[in-house]
């Protein structure tokens, strides 16, 4: 059970969190918290291994849970994130607006993520899914500018939208196989369909071209903390749900798998595109996130790919994954102090904050050259089995004598891919660290205590673990890969121990370091404008305002086209229907009065025939009568003709009613209601 509660700890200490920002305390409860979870899930790896839980008749399907090497160790990873930049926000916080709303949803999205870290089935993961994506929305519009509102609408629908398709997925599954433990997935070409749907809700959250819409501008306007969560563990919910796809749900579907390869590509090359042209310094980090997401992609597919021979994908996936993680981290908190202590993110603006601060000059190059995949630092561990994951899968095709020009040709979008990451990195670089302020420089140099004693002990240490990792691979990233085989269903690489420092891996390196080293330089004396960082990036090209919005707002009036064509259909049968149904209802009451007139003389006596009301029917005559009597009796000079007045009242009740019953919302409520009360029969059966 320990399973469930550590989804629930976090979610049940959100409302104190809350409650405890009335007194500028809740990011102490949030820290506390976030503390606590990490014991208890590191408590629960270490004594409950391959522990399962399931949950009949919870959430109408029930749930399922299990913990083993892999999901233990995100969700570990995921936790002390948590911690780290619970710690970070005493700081960045500290003068800032709603701190209790802050801790509120941010305790929730840990404990949703968590869940869906833990999760056992396609239906418990989409739960949590859900919970965590709708959860993390006040963090992107946290500042309630319009910059912000703009970036959490944007991040809303593409949220609520992949939520939904991925719904149409789960129910298009056949029955059963929606709460199937994931061991129990087999692949089966017949669920290509619900698979791709399933796949627009995780690639949606991964930041997966083309729905990477939202990471470029939510990370920009979100808290620095929130967005090292948001880049470094959100968008991993996307990739587990992929790894869950590919490996599982569609195990051996080569078509499936190439398509996530693809993807991968695109995404891998437009982010790393994006975050050289960007001049924003969180836009830089989110565009960096959309391309890092990309390679782990191209590990995913080719995993499908190699069916049995996939060793090194799958360590090179699970290592880049967490590598991801850390870099993010790290990155983005470093972005958060230039911005609550320079105010600004324009990197005109921020250029040469860095100068004399040396703590965050060695934090920024620890990360910076891990990303760039330099050799010695761990980024270059996951990188190189990627590349060699991908060219094994090229060795194969040729072998086998099947045509493999793509994939060589993706292979050099690897080498650039890799290229350019150092390319945009050693620009922020240079602009932090060596170029000079031309109006604030003296003001930043001044800049002594620019984070408190635990932001940065806690960012120095994560920090650390990057070159630490990069330096004894085989003591620590070889474990990681040999955590995550049982999960990804993986074969061991063919040379054990990894040769992670061959020739043909620091080759590789080399190369890609030489293709950063010239776009850099091609960058500086072409894009650059004295030393100043204009922007070069045409706001045609940009996807959300030239095809998504638009589309939207076409889809829109198209859809109140057929709302408005609907109605007026709907009106014009309820009047056909009203004058057939009149015609029969006049017919049956001529036949019903002659019938009973022929009964009534055969069989009853005679009777006097009633005269029609004077006003109104004879129930509001009559008891109009009776409260003209009753109004008498109480004051004999006032004359009050109630029989008039009920009659009023009836005629434009019925009026009002007949106007109601001829709405198209009358409809829709009465088939709710038929249907709510069909629903219980059948239950109460």
């Amino acid at each position: 059970m320990m399973l469930i509660l550590l989804a629930l700890f976090p979610i049940l200490c959100a409302p104190i969190a809350y409650a405890a920002g009335r007194k500028n305390r809740s990011i102490a409860v949030m820290v506390g918290a976030t503390a606590i979870e990490l014991i208890a899930l590191l408590a629960v790896v270490f004594t409950s291994f391959n522990a399962t839980l399931e949950l009949p008749g919870v959430c109408g399907m029930g749930m399922r849970m299990a913990i083993d090497g892999f999901r233990g160790l995100y969700a570990s990873i995921a936790c002390v994130m948590w911690l780290v930049t619970s710690i970070f926000s005493r700081d960045y916080l500290k003068h800032d607006h709603a701190p209790g709303r802050y801790a509120l949803f941010t305790l929730i999205t840990q404990g949703a993520t968590v869940g869906l870290l833990l999760s056992d089935s396609i239906y418990t993961a989409f739960l949590f899914f859900e919970v965590m994506s709708l959860a993390s929305y006040p963090w992107v519009a946290h500042e309630e500018d319009h910059g912000a509102m703009r970036a959490a609408q944007t991040y809303l629908y593409v949220a609520v939208i992949g939520g939904l398709v991925m719904l149409m997925g789960i129910l298009m599954l056949p029955q059963g196989l929606a709460t199937a433990p994931f061991e129990q997935l087999h692949g089966d070409e017949s669920l290509l369909v619900p698979a791709l749907l399933i796949l627009v809700g995780f690639g949606a959250k991964a930041g997966a071209f083309p729905l990477h819409i939202w990471l470029p501008k939510a990370h920009p306007v979100a808290p620095a903390p929130a967005s090292s969560l948001l880049s470094g563990m959100l968008t991993k919910a996307g990739v587990f749900g992929m790894l869950v796809l590919t490996l599982r749900l569609m195990h051996g579907v080569t078509a499936f798998a190439d398509i996530i390869f693809r993807l991968g590509v695109i995404t891998m090359f437009l982010g790393a595109l994006l975050a050289i042209f960007s001049t924003n310094l969180k836009r830089t980090l989110a565009c960096s996130s959309l391309s890092q997401i990309g390679f782990i992609m191209v590990g995913v597919g080719v995993q499908g790919l190699c069916h049995n021979q996939n060793g090194l994908a799958a360590f090179g996936t699970i290592q880049h994954m967490m590598n991801h993680s850390l870099f993010k981290l790290v990155l983005f908190l470093l972005a958060g102090v230039v911005a609550m202590n320079a105010h600004a993110l324009s990197l005109n603006e921020v250029k040469g904050f860095g100068r004399k601060k040396p703590l965050m000059h060695f934090c920024y190059l620890m990360a910076m050259l891990g990303i760039a995949g330099i050799p010695g630092w761990s980024g270059y561990i996951s990188k190189s089995l990627l590349h060699e994951g991908l060219l094994e899968y090229i060795h194969e095709l040729v072998h086998a004598g099947h045509a493999a020009g793509f994939y060589e040709f993706c292979e050099i979008v690897f080498i650039v891919s890799g290229g350019m990451t150092l390319c945009y990195m050693f620009k922020l670089y240079i602009c932090l660290f060596w170029q000079k302020n031309e109006t604030r420089q003296a003001e930043y140099d001044g800049m002594k205590k620019y984070m408190s004693a635990p932001s940065a002990i806690a960012l120095t240490l994560c920090a650390c673990i990057i070159p630490v990792l990069g330096l004894f691979p085989h003591t620590f990233m070889t474990r990681v890969g040999q955590l995550a085989q049982p999960f990804f269903g993986a074969a061991d690489p063919h040379h054990m121990p990894v040769p992670y420092f061959s020739a043909e891996n620091l080759i590789g390196a080399a190369k890609s370091i030489a293709v950063g080293a010239v776009l850099y330089a091609v960058q500086y004396f072409l894009v650059m404008s004295k030393g100043n960082y204009p922007e070069r990036w045409p706001k045609k090209l940009d996807l959300e305002d030239s095809v998504y919005r638009p589309l939207m707002r076409l889809l829109i009036i198209l859809g109140g086209a057929f709302a408005f064509a609907c109605d007026k259909l709907m009106d014009i049968g309820i009047v056909v229907m009203k004058a057939a149904g009149g015609a029969v209802a006049m017919l049956c009451n001529k036949l019903g009065d002659g019938t009973a007139l022929t009964v009534r003389r055969l069989f009853l006596p005679r009777v006097h025939e009633k005269h029609p009301a004077p006003v109104g029917t004879r129930l509001t005559y009559g008891l109009g009568r009776m409260m003209d009597s009753a109004a008498a009796l109480v004051n004999k000079n006032v004359e009050t003709p109630y029989e008039s007045v009920l009659a009023a009242l009836r005629d434009e009740a019925h009026a009002d009613f007949k106007r109601v019953t001829k709405s198209i919302s009358f409809g829709l409520v009465m088939f709710c209601v038929g249907l709510l009360v069909t629903l219980v029969w059948l239950l109460l059966l």
